[in-house]
């Protein structure tokens, strides 16, 4: 089953950004590869196994993955960079929530911030802008997010071995 959200989406590799680059290009080339990264372990997941938990009682899904990175998306870039309100949609246990019936709904929300985010750190004239929301600069914000992206992949990387039941690279 191919998820409405997910239908277009190219989840081939990609190559590790060239770390010769200039700083700004290296650090956002960095962070939307581990961004593809993390995207790339929703690939050949039904709902189900999207919301599946893998290691009950623990309440962590990929889908609670999902539903995390939007939030940081939000916080850190879309309002963290660029100001207006700050929303967090899923409040403060994120990671538990979801099911079968909003994976859709959560994975377009996902890819809504991404695009809002995009934009924010498109609007920064340098890495030593500070953001509208949080005030901190881009570079430690991308630095931030990076991390986020690597920690949050690793997990949903076995999370989706769990759900299929199977190593699947």
């Amino acid at each position: 089953m191919t998820i409405g959200a997910l239908g277009n989406y190219d989840f081939s590799a990609w190559e590790e950004p060239d770390s010769s680059a200039e700083a700004r290009e290296f650090l956002e080339s960095f962070f939307k590869y581990q961004r593809h990264e993390f995207i790339r372990k929703l690939r050949d997941l039904d709902a189900e196994q999207l919301v599946a938990w893998a290691i009950p009682p623990v309440e962590l899904s990929v889908l609670g993955l999902v539903r995390h990175m939007t939030q940081m998306e939000h916080a850190a870039l879309t309002w963290g960079l660029g100001g207006g309100d700050r929303v967090m949609a899923y409040g403060e246990d994120d990671y538990a929530g979801g099911s079968v019936d909003t994976v859709d709904a959560d994975l377009r929300a996902y890819f809504g911030e991404v695009a809002k985010a995009d934009t924010a750190i498109t609007a920064m004239p340098s890495l030593d802008s500070l953001g509208a929301g949080h005030r901190r600069p881009l570079r430690p914000t991308l630095v931030k997010m990076i991390d986020e992206y690597a920690l949050h992949a690793g997990q949903a990387h076995m999370l989706r071995f769990a759900a299929l039941g199977e190593m699947i690279r």
